[in-house]
Protein backbone atom coordinates (compact mmCIF):
# COMPACT_ATOMS: atom_id res chain seq x y z
CA UNK A 1 0.00 0.00 0.00
CA UNK A 2 1.09 3.58 -0.65
CA UNK A 3 2.57 5.41 2.35
CA UNK A 4 1.05 8.85 2.89
CA UNK A 5 3.21 11.75 4.07
CA UNK A 6 0.37 13.46 5.89
CA UNK A 7 -2.79 11.89 7.27
CA UNK A 8 -5.26 14.22 5.58
CA UNK A 9 -7.70 13.26 2.86
CA UNK A 10 -6.45 15.95 0.48
CA UNK A 11 -2.96 14.45 0.85
CA UNK A 12 -4.36 11.05 -0.18
CA UNK A 13 -5.67 12.54 -3.42
CA UNK A 14 -2.43 14.49 -4.00
CA UNK A 15 -0.40 11.29 -3.62
CA UNK A 16 -2.60 9.27 -5.95
CA UNK A 17 -2.46 12.08 -8.53
CA UNK A 18 1.31 12.11 -8.31
CA UNK A 19 1.89 8.33 -8.17
CA UNK A 20 -0.84 6.84 -10.40
CA UNK A 21 -2.46 9.69 -12.40
CA UNK A 22 -3.65 7.47 -15.25
CA UNK A 23 -5.14 4.75 -13.07
CA UNK A 24 -8.93 4.51 -13.08
CA UNK A 25 -10.23 5.82 -9.77
CA UNK A 26 -13.97 5.36 -10.29
CA UNK A 27 -16.28 3.74 -12.78
CA UNK A 28 -19.73 5.24 -12.19
CA UNK A 29 -22.37 3.50 -14.28
CA UNK A 30 -20.56 3.58 -17.67
CA UNK A 31 -18.26 6.58 -17.07
CA UNK A 32 -14.62 6.15 -15.99
CA UNK A 33 -12.60 8.80 -14.17
CA UNK A 34 -8.85 8.59 -13.52
CA UNK A 35 -7.16 9.90 -10.40
CA UNK A 36 -5.78 12.77 -12.50
CA UNK A 37 -9.28 13.69 -13.68
CA UNK A 38 -10.67 13.43 -10.16
CA UNK A 39 -7.89 15.67 -8.90
CA UNK A 40 -8.39 18.20 -11.71
CA UNK A 41 -12.14 18.48 -11.14
CA UNK A 42 -11.67 18.73 -7.37
CA UNK A 43 -9.19 21.61 -7.52
CA UNK A 44 -11.29 23.42 -10.17
CA UNK A 45 -14.37 23.24 -7.96
CA UNK A 46 -12.26 24.23 -4.94
CA UNK A 47 -11.06 27.37 -6.75
CA UNK A 48 -14.57 28.42 -7.68
CA UNK A 49 -15.87 27.81 -4.16
CA UNK A 50 -13.04 29.98 -2.83
CA UNK A 51 -14.16 32.73 -5.22
CA UNK A 52 -17.63 32.46 -3.67
CA UNK A 53 -16.08 33.08 -0.27
CA UNK A 54 -16.02 29.49 1.02
CA UNK A 55 -13.02 29.09 3.33
CA UNK A 56 -11.51 26.71 5.86
CA UNK A 57 -13.95 25.52 8.54
CA UNK A 58 -16.99 26.76 6.61
CA UNK A 59 -19.83 24.24 6.40
CA UNK A 60 -21.10 23.20 2.98
CA UNK A 61 -24.23 21.05 2.90
CA UNK A 62 -24.57 18.56 0.05
CA UNK A 63 -27.96 17.13 -0.93
CA UNK A 64 -27.16 14.90 -3.90
CA UNK A 65 -27.75 11.30 -4.97
CA UNK A 66 -24.74 9.16 -5.84
CA UNK A 67 -23.02 10.84 -8.78
CA UNK A 68 -19.51 11.83 -9.85
CA UNK A 69 -20.19 15.45 -8.96
CA UNK A 70 -20.72 14.41 -5.34
CA UNK A 71 -17.27 12.83 -5.27
CA UNK A 72 -15.68 15.93 -6.81
CA UNK A 73 -17.31 18.14 -4.16
CA UNK A 74 -16.08 15.93 -1.33
CA UNK A 75 -12.46 16.28 -2.41
CA UNK A 76 -12.79 19.96 -3.32
CA UNK A 77 -13.93 20.75 0.21
CA UNK A 78 -11.13 18.65 1.67
CA UNK A 79 -8.63 20.75 -0.35
CA UNK A 80 -10.05 23.97 1.11
CA UNK A 81 -10.41 22.60 4.64
CA UNK A 82 -14.15 23.28 4.68
CA UNK A 83 -16.49 20.82 6.38
CA UNK A 84 -18.80 18.78 4.19
CA UNK A 85 -22.28 18.23 5.63
CA UNK A 86 -23.86 15.26 3.80
CA UNK A 87 -27.67 15.43 3.84
CA UNK A 88 -29.78 12.34 3.24
CA UNK A 89 -31.91 12.44 0.10
CA UNK A 90 -34.49 10.48 2.08
CA UNK A 91 -35.07 13.30 4.55
CA UNK A 92 -38.38 15.10 4.67
CA UNK A 93 -38.32 18.93 4.40
CA UNK A 94 -38.37 19.50 8.16
CA UNK A 95 -35.47 17.07 8.65
CA UNK A 96 -33.49 18.90 5.95
CA UNK A 97 -34.21 22.22 7.68
CA UNK A 98 -32.99 20.90 11.06
CA UNK A 99 -29.68 19.69 9.61
CA UNK A 100 -29.05 22.90 7.64
CA UNK A 101 -29.94 25.01 10.65
CA UNK A 102 -27.94 23.02 13.21
CA UNK A 103 -24.84 22.76 11.00
CA UNK A 104 -24.59 26.53 10.37
CA UNK A 105 -24.20 25.76 6.67
CA UNK A 106 -23.71 28.83 4.47
CA UNK A 107 -23.68 26.97 1.14
CA UNK A 108 -25.96 24.22 -0.16
CA UNK A 109 -25.20 22.09 -3.22
CA UNK A 110 -28.26 20.11 -4.28
CA UNK A 111 -29.95 18.10 -7.03
CA UNK A 112 -32.88 19.93 -8.66
CA UNK A 113 -35.23 16.98 -8.29
CA UNK A 114 -35.01 13.30 -7.46
CA UNK A 115 -38.01 11.02 -7.87
CA UNK A 116 -40.97 12.66 -6.19
CA UNK A 117 -38.78 15.22 -4.42
CA UNK A 118 -38.47 18.69 -5.94
CA UNK A 119 -35.53 20.01 -3.94
CA UNK A 120 -35.61 23.41 -5.63
CA UNK A 121 -39.14 23.90 -4.37
CA UNK A 122 -38.35 22.43 -0.95
CA UNK A 123 -35.32 24.67 -0.40
CA UNK A 124 -37.14 27.73 -1.74
CA UNK A 125 -39.77 27.09 0.90
CA UNK A 126 -37.12 26.87 3.61
CA UNK A 127 -35.14 30.01 2.70
CA UNK A 128 -36.88 32.29 5.15
CA UNK A 129 -36.04 29.85 7.97
CA UNK A 130 -32.38 29.63 6.90
CA UNK A 131 -31.03 33.19 6.68
CA UNK A 132 -27.41 32.03 7.14
CA UNK A 133 -27.31 30.29 3.76
CA UNK A 134 -25.72 32.57 1.16
CA UNK A 135 -25.25 30.23 -1.80
CA UNK A 136 -27.62 27.75 -3.40
CA UNK A 137 -25.86 25.69 -6.09
CA UNK A 138 -28.07 23.38 -8.14
CA UNK A 139 -27.17 20.31 -10.19
CA UNK A 140 -29.73 19.82 -12.94
CA UNK A 141 -31.74 21.73 -15.49
CA UNK A 142 -34.10 23.61 -13.18
CA UNK A 143 -32.60 26.81 -11.78
CA UNK A 144 -34.79 28.53 -9.17
CA UNK A 145 -34.35 32.25 -8.59
CA UNK A 146 -31.38 33.00 -6.36
CA UNK A 147 -29.53 29.79 -7.30
CA UNK A 148 -26.45 29.21 -9.45
CA UNK A 149 -25.77 26.22 -11.73
CA UNK A 150 -23.32 23.53 -10.65
CA UNK A 151 -21.78 23.71 -14.13
CA UNK A 152 -20.26 27.05 -13.11
CA UNK A 153 -18.09 25.25 -10.56
CA UNK A 154 -16.44 23.25 -13.33
CA UNK A 155 -15.27 26.30 -15.31
CA UNK A 156 -11.65 27.47 -14.87
CA UNK A 157 -11.57 29.84 -11.86
CA UNK A 158 -10.23 33.37 -12.14
CA UNK A 159 -7.13 32.39 -10.15
CA UNK A 160 -5.78 28.81 -10.41
CA UNK A 161 -6.09 26.90 -7.14
CA UNK A 162 -2.35 26.41 -6.77
CA UNK A 163 -1.66 30.14 -7.04
CA UNK A 164 -3.63 30.89 -3.89
CA UNK A 165 -2.32 31.35 -0.38
CA UNK A 166 -4.49 29.14 1.83
CA UNK A 167 -4.59 27.97 5.40
CA UNK A 168 -3.05 24.51 5.68
CA UNK A 169 -5.26 21.49 6.30
CA UNK A 170 -4.11 19.50 9.33
CA UNK A 171 -4.78 15.88 10.35
CA UNK A 172 -6.79 16.92 13.42
CA UNK A 173 -9.04 19.27 11.45
CA UNK A 174 -12.67 18.29 10.97
CA UNK A 175 -13.37 16.87 7.50
CA UNK A 176 -16.99 15.76 7.74
CA UNK A 177 -19.90 16.90 9.87
CA UNK A 178 -22.03 13.78 9.55
CA UNK A 179 -25.45 13.50 11.11
CA UNK A 180 -26.58 10.44 13.04
CA UNK A 181 -29.39 8.42 11.53
CA UNK A 182 -31.83 9.72 14.12
CA UNK A 183 -33.68 6.48 14.93
CA UNK A 184 -34.45 8.14 18.27
CA UNK A 185 -34.78 11.90 18.65
CA UNK A 186 -33.26 14.46 16.31
CA UNK A 187 -30.03 13.67 14.42
CA UNK A 188 -26.82 14.97 16.00
CA UNK A 189 -23.86 16.41 14.09
CA UNK A 190 -20.73 14.25 14.47
CA UNK A 191 -17.37 15.96 13.88
CA UNK A 192 -14.98 13.52 12.14
CA UNK A 193 -11.33 14.38 11.51
CA UNK A 194 -9.09 13.83 8.50
CA UNK A 195 -6.66 11.71 10.52
CA UNK A 196 -9.30 9.32 11.83
CA UNK A 197 -10.84 8.80 8.39
CA UNK A 198 -7.51 8.08 6.72
CA UNK A 199 -6.22 5.86 9.56
CA UNK A 200 -9.31 3.65 9.80
CA UNK A 201 -9.43 3.33 6.01
CA UNK A 202 -5.74 2.44 5.86
CA UNK A 203 -5.88 -0.23 8.56
CA UNK A 204 -9.17 -1.59 7.29
CA UNK A 205 -7.71 -1.91 3.81
CA UNK A 206 -4.68 -3.76 5.18
CA UNK A 207 -6.89 -6.36 6.86
CA UNK A 208 -8.82 -6.86 3.62
CA UNK A 209 -5.53 -7.69 1.87
CA UNK A 210 -6.46 -5.46 -1.04
CA UNK A 211 -4.20 -6.00 -4.05
CA UNK A 212 -5.41 -4.84 -7.47
CA UNK A 213 -8.95 -5.75 -6.55
CA UNK A 214 -11.96 -4.10 -8.17
CA UNK A 215 -14.12 -2.69 -5.38
CA UNK A 216 -17.87 -2.16 -5.46
CA UNK A 217 -20.04 -0.31 -2.94
CA UNK A 218 -23.79 0.16 -2.94
CA UNK A 219 -24.03 2.61 -0.04
CA UNK A 220 -25.07 6.23 -0.73
CA UNK A 221 -22.35 8.84 -0.30
CA UNK A 222 -24.43 10.76 2.23
CA UNK A 223 -24.17 7.77 4.60
CA UNK A 224 -20.98 7.27 6.61
CA UNK A 225 -20.65 3.74 5.21
CA UNK A 226 -20.69 5.10 1.66
CA UNK A 227 -17.77 7.49 1.96
CA UNK A 228 -15.83 5.06 4.18
CA UNK A 229 -15.93 2.48 1.39
CA UNK A 230 -14.67 5.07 -1.13
CA UNK A 231 -11.77 6.00 1.12
CA UNK A 232 -10.82 2.37 1.82
CA UNK A 233 -10.56 1.82 -1.94
CA UNK A 234 -8.65 5.04 -2.61
CA UNK A 235 -6.21 4.67 0.29
CA UNK A 236 -5.57 1.14 -0.97
CA UNK A 237 -5.09 2.51 -4.53
CA UNK A 238 -7.67 0.35 -6.27
CA UNK A 239 -10.48 1.11 -8.69
CA UNK A 240 -13.99 1.58 -7.34
CA UNK A 241 -17.15 0.71 -9.26
CA UNK A 242 -20.35 2.40 -8.32
CA UNK A 243 -23.99 2.69 -9.37
CA UNK A 244 -26.81 5.17 -8.85
CA UNK A 245 -29.61 2.70 -8.15
CA UNK A 246 -29.91 0.37 -5.20
CA UNK A 247 -32.41 -2.21 -6.41
CA UNK A 248 -31.30 -5.86 -6.13
CA UNK A 249 -31.61 -6.52 -9.86
CA UNK A 250 -29.12 -3.76 -10.78
CA UNK A 251 -26.74 -4.84 -8.05
CA UNK A 252 -26.74 -8.50 -9.08
CA UNK A 253 -26.31 -7.61 -12.73
CA UNK A 254 -23.38 -5.31 -11.93
CA UNK A 255 -21.58 -7.88 -9.78
CA UNK A 256 -22.08 -10.57 -12.42
CA UNK A 257 -20.83 -8.54 -15.40
CA UNK A 258 -18.15 -6.15 -14.15
CA UNK A 259 -15.33 -8.20 -12.64
CA UNK A 260 -16.10 -7.22 -9.03
CA UNK A 261 -13.73 -8.86 -6.52
CA UNK A 262 -14.52 -6.91 -3.32
CA UNK A 263 -18.08 -5.97 -2.39
CA UNK A 264 -19.09 -3.57 0.42
CA UNK A 265 -22.75 -4.02 1.33
CA UNK A 266 -25.41 -4.12 4.03
CA UNK A 267 -27.34 -7.01 5.61
CA UNK A 268 -30.71 -5.62 4.56
CA UNK A 269 -29.69 -5.56 0.90
CA UNK A 270 -28.49 -9.17 1.12
CA UNK A 271 -31.89 -10.22 2.46
CA UNK A 272 -33.41 -8.83 -0.74
CA UNK A 273 -30.73 -10.24 -3.05
CA UNK A 274 -30.86 -13.77 -1.63
CA UNK A 275 -34.66 -13.83 -1.94
CA UNK A 276 -34.43 -13.44 -5.72
CA UNK A 277 -35.05 -16.80 -7.43
CA UNK A 278 -32.22 -16.39 -9.95
CA UNK A 279 -29.59 -15.48 -7.32
CA UNK A 280 -27.19 -18.38 -7.94
CA UNK A 281 -23.47 -18.95 -7.21
CA UNK A 282 -22.61 -18.55 -10.90
CA UNK A 283 -23.32 -14.83 -10.71
CA UNK A 284 -20.45 -14.36 -8.26
CA UNK A 285 -17.68 -16.12 -10.17
CA UNK A 286 -15.12 -13.30 -9.79
CA UNK A 287 -16.16 -12.17 -6.32
CA UNK A 288 -13.68 -13.10 -3.58
CA UNK A 289 -14.55 -10.96 -0.55
CA UNK A 290 -17.81 -9.55 0.80
CA UNK A 291 -17.75 -6.94 3.57
CA UNK A 292 -21.04 -6.70 5.49
CA UNK A 293 -21.57 -3.71 7.78
CA UNK A 294 -24.04 -0.96 8.59
CA UNK A 295 -26.33 -3.07 10.76
CA UNK A 296 -26.40 -6.45 12.48
CA UNK A 297 -25.76 -9.41 10.19
CA UNK A 298 -27.21 -12.51 11.83
CA UNK A 299 -25.29 -15.82 11.67
CA UNK A 300 -28.08 -17.24 9.50
CA UNK A 301 -27.76 -14.44 6.96
CA UNK A 302 -23.94 -14.54 7.05
CA UNK A 303 -24.00 -18.27 6.36
CA UNK A 304 -26.46 -17.81 3.49
CA UNK A 305 -24.23 -15.13 1.92
CA UNK A 306 -21.15 -17.37 2.01
CA UNK A 307 -23.01 -20.42 0.71
CA UNK A 308 -24.47 -18.46 -2.20
CA UNK A 309 -21.42 -16.40 -3.20
CA UNK A 310 -18.83 -19.06 -2.32
CA UNK A 311 -16.42 -16.38 -1.19
CA UNK A 312 -15.12 -15.04 2.13
CA UNK A 313 -17.45 -12.90 4.23
CA UNK A 314 -15.93 -10.20 6.43
CA UNK A 315 -18.26 -9.09 9.21
CA UNK A 316 -17.61 -5.52 10.36
CA UNK A 317 -18.96 -3.19 13.03
CA UNK A 318 -18.74 0.56 13.33
CA UNK A 319 -20.61 3.69 14.34
CA UNK A 320 -20.30 7.20 12.97
CA UNK A 321 -19.11 8.50 16.37
CA UNK A 322 -16.05 6.26 15.92
CA UNK A 323 -15.41 7.11 12.26
CA UNK A 324 -17.45 4.21 10.92
CA UNK A 325 -15.17 1.19 11.38
CA UNK A 326 -14.20 -0.31 14.75
CA UNK A 327 -14.03 -4.10 14.51
CA UNK A 328 -13.91 -6.65 11.71
CA UNK A 329 -13.29 -10.33 11.21
CA UNK A 330 -10.11 -11.43 9.47
CA UNK A 331 -9.79 -13.30 6.20
CA UNK A 332 -8.09 -16.23 7.92
CA UNK A 333 -10.58 -16.50 10.78
CA UNK A 334 -12.37 -19.86 11.00
CA UNK A 335 -15.93 -19.84 9.63
CA UNK A 336 -17.55 -19.94 13.07
CA UNK A 337 -15.83 -16.65 13.94
CA UNK A 338 -16.61 -14.91 10.65
CA UNK A 339 -20.26 -15.98 10.68
CA UNK A 340 -21.04 -15.45 14.37
CA UNK A 341 -19.06 -12.34 15.34
CA UNK A 342 -18.07 -8.88 14.15
CA UNK A 343 -14.44 -9.72 14.84
CA UNK A 344 -11.99 -7.75 16.92
CA UNK A 345 -10.76 -4.15 16.86
CA UNK A 346 -8.68 -2.81 14.00
CA UNK A 347 -5.35 -1.23 14.94
CA UNK A 348 -5.81 1.85 17.11
CA UNK A 349 -9.03 0.79 18.87
CA UNK A 350 -9.68 -0.75 22.29
CA UNK A 351 -12.97 -2.27 23.44
CA UNK A 352 -14.59 -3.32 26.69
CA UNK A 353 -18.05 -4.53 27.73
CA UNK A 354 -19.66 -2.91 30.75
CA UNK A 355 -22.80 -2.99 32.90
CA UNK A 356 -25.18 -0.08 33.54
CA UNK A 357 -22.68 1.33 36.07
CA UNK A 358 -19.92 1.17 33.42
CA UNK A 359 -18.05 -1.62 35.21
CA UNK A 360 -16.69 -4.46 33.09
CA UNK A 361 -18.92 -7.54 33.06
CA UNK A 362 -17.67 -11.12 33.55
CA UNK A 363 -16.55 -13.01 30.47
CA UNK A 364 -19.49 -14.15 28.36
CA UNK A 365 -22.10 -11.83 29.85
CA UNK A 366 -23.97 -9.28 27.74
CA UNK A 367 -23.32 -5.61 28.44
CA UNK A 368 -22.80 -2.29 26.69
CA UNK A 369 -19.93 -2.05 24.22
CA UNK A 370 -17.48 0.77 24.99
CA UNK A 371 -14.70 1.75 22.58
CA UNK A 372 -11.64 3.98 22.66
CA UNK A 373 -9.56 5.10 19.71
CA UNK A 374 -10.47 7.06 16.59
CA UNK A 375 -13.42 8.90 18.08
CA UNK A 376 -15.32 11.95 16.94
CA UNK A 377 -14.25 15.37 18.18
CA UNK A 378 -17.74 15.56 19.64
CA UNK A 379 -21.30 16.40 18.73
CA UNK A 380 -21.44 19.79 17.05
CA UNK A 381 -22.67 22.49 19.45
CA UNK A 382 -23.69 19.84 21.98
CA UNK A 383 -21.03 19.42 24.67
CA UNK A 384 -23.54 18.02 27.17
CA UNK A 385 -24.48 15.14 24.87
CA UNK A 386 -20.82 14.56 24.05
CA UNK A 387 -19.94 14.23 27.76
CA UNK A 388 -22.87 11.86 28.13
CA UNK A 389 -21.35 9.32 25.73
CA UNK A 390 -17.58 9.91 26.13
CA UNK A 391 -16.06 9.75 29.62
CA UNK A 392 -12.96 11.47 30.98
CA UNK A 393 -10.78 8.48 30.05
CA UNK A 394 -11.82 8.68 26.41
CA UNK A 395 -14.23 5.73 26.35
CA UNK A 396 -17.25 6.08 24.06
CA UNK A 397 -20.34 4.20 25.27
CA UNK A 398 -22.06 3.02 22.11
CA UNK A 399 -25.51 1.99 23.33
CA UNK A 400 -24.95 -1.37 21.62
CA UNK A 401 -25.29 -4.62 23.54
CA UNK A 402 -22.41 -7.03 23.08
CA UNK A 403 -20.58 -9.99 24.57
CA UNK A 404 -17.34 -11.81 23.87
CA UNK A 405 -17.54 -14.91 21.73
CA UNK A 406 -16.55 -18.19 23.37
CA UNK A 407 -12.93 -17.57 22.31
CA UNK A 408 -12.83 -14.50 24.58
CA UNK A 409 -11.41 -12.35 21.78
CA UNK A 410 -14.02 -11.64 19.14
CA UNK A 411 -17.16 -9.58 19.71
CA UNK A 412 -20.81 -10.55 19.20
CA UNK A 413 -23.39 -7.76 18.89
CA UNK A 414 -26.74 -8.48 20.55
CA UNK A 415 -28.61 -5.34 19.51
CA UNK A 416 -29.27 -1.89 20.94
CA UNK A 417 -29.81 -1.31 24.66
CA UNK A 418 -32.99 0.57 23.79
CA UNK A 419 -34.18 -2.44 21.76
CA UNK A 420 -33.94 -4.88 24.69
CA UNK A 421 -37.40 -5.99 25.79
CA UNK A 422 -38.25 -6.72 29.44
CA UNK A 423 -41.09 -9.23 29.16
CA UNK A 424 -42.57 -10.38 32.43
CA UNK A 425 -39.31 -9.63 34.25
CA UNK A 426 -37.09 -11.44 31.71
CA UNK A 427 -34.56 -9.55 29.57
CA UNK A 428 -35.16 -10.52 25.94
CA UNK A 429 -32.77 -9.63 23.13
CA UNK A 430 -34.67 -9.37 19.82
CA UNK A 431 -31.72 -10.75 17.86
CA UNK A 432 -32.25 -14.19 19.46
CA UNK A 433 -35.80 -14.32 18.11
CA UNK A 434 -34.88 -12.82 14.74
CA UNK A 435 -32.15 -15.42 14.22
CA UNK A 436 -34.62 -18.20 14.97
CA UNK A 437 -37.37 -16.90 12.66
CA UNK A 438 -34.91 -16.26 9.81
CA UNK A 439 -34.24 -19.99 9.67
CA UNK A 440 -37.76 -20.54 8.40
CA UNK A 441 -37.79 -21.31 4.67
CA UNK A 442 -40.86 -19.11 4.21
CA UNK A 443 -39.32 -15.99 5.79
CA UNK A 444 -37.44 -13.32 3.88
CA UNK A 445 -36.81 -10.89 6.76
CA UNK A 446 -37.93 -10.18 10.32
CA UNK A 447 -37.57 -7.56 13.03
CA UNK A 448 -38.75 -7.85 16.63
CA UNK A 449 -39.69 -5.04 19.03
CA UNK A 450 -41.41 -4.62 22.35
CA UNK A 451 -44.89 -3.18 22.68
CA UNK A 452 -46.72 -2.05 25.86
CA UNK A 453 -48.63 -4.78 27.68
CA UNK A 454 -50.71 -4.33 30.84
CA UNK A 455 -49.81 -7.74 32.28
CA UNK A 456 -46.27 -8.43 31.01
CA UNK A 457 -45.04 -4.84 30.94
CA UNK A 458 -43.83 -5.45 27.41
CA UNK A 459 -44.93 -8.01 24.85
CA UNK A 460 -42.96 -9.24 21.85
CA UNK A 461 -44.11 -8.15 18.40
CA UNK A 462 -42.46 -9.76 15.36
CA UNK A 463 -42.77 -8.05 11.97
CA UNK A 464 -42.19 -10.70 9.32
CA UNK A 465 -41.77 -10.40 5.53
CA UNK A 466 -42.76 -13.72 3.89
CA UNK A 467 -40.78 -14.93 0.89
CA UNK A 468 -42.48 -14.29 -2.46
CA UNK A 469 -44.55 -17.28 -3.49
CA UNK A 470 -45.04 -18.63 0.05
CA UNK A 471 -48.07 -18.46 2.30
CA UNK A 472 -47.33 -17.87 5.98
CA UNK A 473 -49.44 -17.45 9.08
CA UNK A 474 -48.88 -16.06 12.55
CA UNK A 475 -49.47 -19.51 14.02
CA UNK A 476 -46.74 -21.06 11.87
CA UNK A 477 -44.16 -18.54 13.09
CA UNK A 478 -45.03 -19.10 16.74
CA UNK A 479 -45.09 -22.89 16.34
CA UNK A 480 -41.68 -22.83 14.66
CA UNK A 481 -40.16 -20.88 17.57
CA UNK A 482 -41.50 -23.16 20.30
CA UNK A 483 -38.85 -25.62 21.41
CA UNK A 484 -36.09 -23.69 19.63
CA UNK A 485 -35.95 -20.66 21.95
CA UNK A 486 -37.10 -20.18 25.55
CA UNK A 487 -40.87 -19.95 25.88
CA UNK A 488 -40.71 -16.35 27.13
CA UNK A 489 -38.98 -15.41 23.86
CA UNK A 490 -41.71 -16.74 21.56
CA UNK A 491 -43.39 -13.72 19.91
CA UNK A 492 -46.72 -12.74 21.43
CA UNK A 493 -47.86 -11.21 18.16
CA UNK A 494 -46.71 -11.73 14.59
CA UNK A 495 -47.43 -9.10 11.94
CA UNK A 496 -46.96 -10.07 8.29
CA UNK A 497 -45.70 -7.06 6.34
CA UNK A 498 -44.52 -6.35 2.81
CA UNK A 499 -41.60 -4.14 3.89
CA UNK A 500 -39.70 -2.89 6.94
CA UNK A 501 -38.85 0.77 7.52
CA UNK A 502 -35.12 0.92 6.79
CA UNK A 503 -32.55 3.73 6.97
CA UNK A 504 -29.88 4.28 4.29
CA UNK A 505 -27.39 2.59 6.64
CA UNK A 506 -29.43 -0.61 6.41
CA UNK A 507 -30.72 -0.31 9.97
CA UNK A 508 -34.37 -1.10 10.60
CA UNK A 509 -36.16 1.81 12.25
CA UNK A 510 -37.46 -0.01 15.28
CA UNK A 511 -38.99 3.15 16.71
CA UNK A 512 -41.35 3.12 13.72
CA UNK A 513 -42.13 -0.57 14.26
CA UNK A 514 -43.05 0.17 17.87
CA UNK A 515 -45.44 2.79 16.59
CA UNK A 516 -46.89 0.32 14.08
CA UNK A 517 -47.41 -2.19 16.91
CA UNK A 518 -49.56 0.32 18.78
CA UNK A 519 -51.19 2.38 16.03
CA UNK A 520 -51.41 -0.14 13.20
CA UNK A 521 -49.42 -0.86 10.03
CA UNK A 522 -49.74 1.68 7.18
CA UNK A 523 -51.48 0.41 4.07
CA UNK A 524 -48.34 0.51 1.89
CA UNK A 525 -46.55 -1.89 4.24
CA UNK A 526 -49.37 -4.34 4.84
CA UNK A 527 -48.97 -7.84 3.50
CA UNK A 528 -51.80 -8.59 1.07
CA UNK A 529 -51.75 -12.29 0.22
CA UNK A 530 -53.46 -12.18 -3.14
CA UNK A 531 -51.59 -9.11 -4.33
CA UNK A 532 -48.08 -9.00 -2.87
CA UNK A 533 -47.17 -12.60 -3.63
CA UNK A 534 -48.39 -12.45 -7.22
CA UNK A 535 -46.68 -9.13 -7.92
CA UNK A 536 -43.48 -10.32 -6.25
CA UNK A 537 -43.34 -13.48 -8.34
CA UNK A 538 -44.09 -11.60 -11.56
CA UNK A 539 -41.40 -8.99 -10.83
CA UNK A 540 -38.81 -11.64 -9.98
CA UNK A 541 -39.55 -13.51 -13.21
CA UNK A 542 -39.27 -10.34 -15.29
CA UNK A 543 -36.00 -9.32 -13.66
CA UNK A 544 -34.54 -12.79 -14.17
CA UNK A 545 -34.95 -12.40 -17.93
CA UNK A 546 -32.94 -9.17 -17.87
CA UNK A 547 -29.75 -10.66 -16.38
Amino acid sequence: MIQYERMTIDCVLDTLYREVPGKTAVVFEQESVTFAQLYGNAVTIAGNLLDLGVKKNDKVAVLLPNCLEYLYVYFALFKIGAWIVPVSTRYEPDEIRRVLENSDAETVIYQDRLGIFDYGQILSGLRSALPAIRHYIVLGDELPAGSMPFAGLLKPPAVPFHDRLLESVNPDDVAILGYTSGTTGHPKGVMITHYNLVATSYYGGQLLDIDEDIGFSIAPLYAAQGFNAVLVYFVSCITMKWIANFNPNDILSHVAKNGINLFHTQPTMWSLILAMPYCKPGLFRELRKVVVSGSLCTPYLARSIEETTRCTLINAYGIIEATGLVTMTRLDDPPEVRLNTVGRPIEGFEVKIVDKDRREVPQGEIGELAIRGYLMKGYYKNEAKTREVIDEEGWLYTGDLACYYKDGVNICIAGRIKDMVIRGGFNVYPVDIEECVLNMDKVEDVSVVGEPDEILGEALAAFVIPRPGFQLTEGEVKAYCRGKIANYKVPDRVHLVSQLPVLESGKVQKNILRRWAVEGIPAESQFLLNDTIVRGMALAAAEAEEI
